[in-house]
């Protein structure tokens, strides 16, 4: 029953995703084949991390799961599908904050899958910087090869041509607003600290338990 809980946040996902496959369907009268594959996106990524933790590959706590589907939603659902990028000027910055806090959260539970524990504390948070400002960098690719295959402008550069800015100003600050989410996850672990890491050391034991 315990393991079913981790099916919850796929569950909720794949609902959401078939809730706007329909409205998208119904409402918009310029569809795009990309659009639909970005919707179908976030259930498939999803799905990985729940098979993942399942299998017992790899353990994810539940609220990391949660977190995981709550950006997929905002980003690939109502920024993609809805065109929250547009009617929300701030929701493309807003989204690379949060990727930062909520990567950071998932580096840091795949570490403590693997000995991460032992590491010295400062050598720990560091990786996390890094590997998250890698995805950061990953997913900024990820924008530049669709641009450059699809003709469309999801790193912003005609806007920031127009704006009279660098055509390298979206995909700088989506890198550098990535920084504000992981400095969002430090504080996160400092306010814990305050309070003998009640969280931390229950989320970590969660993790050991499903090793044995």
């Amino acid at each position: 029953m315990k393991n079913l809980k981790n099916f919850i946040p796929l569950i909720i996902d794949v609902i959401v995703t078939g809730i706007v496959l329909i409205v998208y369907g119904v409402t918009e009268k310029n569809q795009e084949i990309l659009t639909y594959v970005q919707i179908l996106v976030a259930p498939v990524l999803l799905s990985i991390a729940t098979i993942l933790i399942h299998l017992k590959i790899v353990h994810i706590p539940l609220i990391a799961l949660y977190l995981m589907m709550v950006h997929l939603i905002l980003a690939l659902d109502l920024g993609g599908a809805f065109n929250f990028y547009d009617r929300i000027p701030s929701w493309d910055m807003i989204l690379h904050g949060y990727f930062g806090f909520f990567f950071s959260v998932i580096v840091a539970f795949v570490l403590l899958n693997f000995g991460g524990e032992h590491l010295n504390k400062a050598v720990f948070l560091i990786l996390i910087f890094f590997i998250t400002m890698g995805a950061a960098g990953l997913w900024e690719i990820y924008e530049f090869t669709l641009d450059s295959l699809f003709g469309t402008d999801s790193q912003r550069v005609e806007e920031s041509i127009a704006l009279g800015l660098s055509p390298l100003h979206d995909t700088m600050m989506d890198i550098i607003i990535a920084i504000a989410g992981i400095v969002a996850f430090y504080i996160g672990i400092g306010i814990d600290k305050l309070f003998g890491f009640r969280y931390s050391k229950k989320l970590f034991l969660e993790i050991k338990n499903h090793q044995e």
